[in-house]
């Protein structure tokens, strides 16, 4: 019995796993958190829900992030990723379930409210379940430490034909949506079994008819957006055909041995690879190469010569180049140091090191290049949350490569080519937070650039799940994005999702591809949180009115 039970976890967790990339089968996501519904409804006690829902939580999470784990054993890779990558699916599975755990406590208040003598008051609770876990999802992004990898919406990226009404709600109403169908498979499921009914007897009463009608209407919502709305020809007609040339470098260097190599030879190395690529037939407005892609301070005085290789092939092409790198800021009186700041044990001089974007221009003085400091920082290996209040924190965790510990960028830069295009850079992990780009977006970025080094992660899941996110933000505000990733996957993709010339993993490439420019905005770049707010406030009354019947019997918990 424990063995079947076993199994049965696992399979409602692998369900929800192969919903995301690079296996997109979408449709096994509502199926598993179904069977999830029912694994909560069968657990009487604490004990019996945290444990089975932490197994399908944990299996979940094996699944569909190990890659973290598993990129500790590629060559040359730092072993802490083994530990690191196992601790971050043991404390994920905890967080993944807490709203389930919620849900349970809601579920039996509203049974001591209503009691549970019909199949009605019985599942009464399911109308809580979208809102209540929705809830969590929003209100998780906005910790310090959140990694909002594994939500329900991000596992669409493929079902283009059923996410364009993202343009309103953004990536939140598409998990709501698929919460609910995932309600509604159960409760189908539920009222055949519990009345002993065949499929085709269930189908003639009027409550199955009802009920079927009501699934596939709510299933095929989205496409009826998308037909009626028909976003493409929309936007369209907005007469803005405007577009840039942009040249995508993905120089695909081993990430673990970038830090030891000898920083002159890799700055030749790209100016090689730039000067290689013929662009005689298209020539680029920018050329991008991806996140920390030089390891050094290259504004630093220290560094000249190396930033004269990149700003001499800026010069010579007359090209502006965006570059990933770490930067470096000096505090002085006219700039006050952070808590959490280095310090110079020689000169007793406080800096901070800032993993950005900088814009070389034609022309430019190094003083005047624009700059952006990457804000969302991945947890424990780019920083520690909370090191800013509590500073012992940060020297917790070293890597074995790269800087470790950097600091948070504190401006939304919207980098500018002259009169020609406005546009955002977010870096890496960034580009999963839907109203952090969108916040870009609204301050007048045109389109959006990602760059990244997922050369971490090689061909495991990690790569291709970073790749696809990317679509939801480019439907959501309605802007091409151009993704730069130092070992792929580089491309480009349109305002409706639509990708093109992905590059191969672990390949040198270049591309060169048309990206447009757009001015107008769409509801959600313009209210990101007015649909996932109304979600979580009703969440919130929703708690009270199942919370409070808890505390009318004494074994409430």
């Amino acid at each position: 019995m424990r063995l079947r039970r076993t199994l049965f976890y696992a399979i409602t967790g692998i369900c929800l796993g192969l919903a995301f990339p690079p296996f997109n089968l979408y449709t096994l996501l509502i199926a598993g958190y179904a069977l999830l519904i029912h694994i909560i409804h069968d657990s009487k006690k604490f004990r019996e829900v945290f444990v089975r829902t932490y197994s399908v939580m944990f299996f979940f999470s094996l699944l569909a992030v190990s890659w973290i784990s598993l990129s500790g054993f590629r060559e040359n890779a730092d072993k802490f990723m083994i530990l690191g990558g196992f601790l971050t699916i043991v404390l994920y599975s905890i967080v993944l379930l807490i709203p389930f755990i919620i849900y349970f406590y809601v579920r039996r208040g509203l049974g001591n409210l209503f009691g549970s003598e019909t199949a009605f008051r019985r599942n009464i609770s399911l109308l809580y379940f979208p809102f209540i876990i929705t809830g969590w999802e929003y209100l998780f992004e906005h910790m310090e430490q959140s990694f909002p990898w594994l939500n329900a919406g991000n596992a669409f990226t493929t079902a283009l034909h059923k996410i364009q009404f993202i343009e309103i709600t953004g990536v939140y109403g598409l998990s709501f949506w698929a919460y609910v169908m995932s309600c509604l498979v159960y409760l189908m499921f539920y009222l055949i079994v519990s009345k002993s009914l065949s499929a085709r007897e269930f189908f003639r009463k009027k409550y199955g008819i009802i009920l079927l009608v009501i699934t596939f209407a709510v299933y095929f919502l989205p496409d009826v957006y998308t037909v009626i709305t028909s976003p493409r020809l929309k936007y369209e007609k907005t007469g803005n055909e405007r577009a840039i040339t942009a040249g995508i470098l993905q120089p695909n260097v081993n990430p673990w041995r970038k830090w030891g190599a000898k920083q002159m030879e890799l700055a030749k190395e790209y100016a090689e690879m730039i000067n290689n690529f013929d662009t005689s037939k298209a020539k680029p407005d920018l050329i991008i190469l991806p996140e920390t892609a030089v390891p050094f301070y290259i504004l630093d005085e220290y560094y000249t010569d190396k930033y004269d290789v990149f700003k001499d092939l800026c010069d010579t092409l007359n090209i502006p180049i965006l570059i990933g790198a770490p930067d470096i800021v000096h505090y002085n009186d006219s700039i006050k140091a952070k808590s959490d700041s280095r310090e110079n044990k020689s000169t007793g001089e406080r800096y901070d090191s800032f993993n950005s974007a900088i814009l070389m221009q034609p022309g430019e003085m190094k003083i005047s290049h624009q700059k952006y400091a990457k804000i969302k920082l991945v947890f424990a290996s780019e920083r520690v949350s909370y090191q800013d209040k509590l500073v012992f924190l940060k020297n917790l965790i070293r890597w074995s490569v790269g800087i470790s510990s950097f600091q948070i960028g504190w401006d939304t830069t919207v980098f500018s080519l002259g009169n020609k295009a406005r546009f955002s850079t977010a870096i890496c992990f960034e580009s999963i937070y839907p109203a952090f780009v969108s916040a870009f977006v609204k301050k007048g970025a045109q389109f959006c650039v990602v760059i990244t080094n997922d050369g971490w992660w090689g061909r495991l899941f990690g790569t291709y799940q970073h790749n696809r996110f990317a679509v939801l933000r480019a439907i959501e505000n309605r802007r091409w994005i151009a993704r730069c990733a130092n070992t792929g996957i580089s491309c480009v993709i349109d305002p409706y999702g639509n990708m093109y010339g992905e590059t191969e993993i672990n390949e040198k490439a270049y591309l060169t591809k048309k990206i447009g420019l757009r001015d107008e905005l769409t509801f959600y770049t313009l209210h990101p949180g007015l649909v996932p707010d109304i979600i979580l406030y009703t969440a919130g009354i929703m708690l009270i009115t199942g919370f409070l019947p808890l505390f009318r019997k004494k074994d409430r918990f």
